[in-house]
């Protein structure tokens, strides 16, 4: 995917473990990492169980490591819960495609 087609930026948070604790919470693991995210089709939407209004396809870079269950925000402020990571094995490709389900 050429880089100047991620046009988006986002924050990628991860809960894990707070240091010198029991307690677990969410701390932010990137920023400004560039994307592109745009709307789901409206049968990929009803395949995952959301309104067409809530689901969308995040492209970025193979190192941008997401992962599924991560929250990204977008520079809107806009919410994404990351339900999964689309891979293509056996297919060498530059991108990722994230399934992002906007919060409400």
């Amino acid at each position: 995917m050429r880089s100047n087609t991620l046009t988006d930026r986002v924050t990628v948070a991860r809960t894990g473990s707070i240091a010198d604790s029991h307690k677990t919470g969410r701390t932010n693991v990137a920023t400004g990492v560039p994307c592109l995210i745009l709307a789901s089709s409206a049968t990929a939407a009803a395949q995952r169980g959301l309104e067409l209004s809530q689901a969308y396809d995040l492209f970025c870079d193979t190192s941008a490591g997401i992962q599924a269950s991560d929250k990204v925000t977008d520079q809107n402020g806009r919410v994404f819960d990351i339900s999964g990571v689309r891979t293509q094995p056996g297919i060498r490709t530059s991108h990722l495609q994230c399934l992002a389900n906007l919060k409400v």
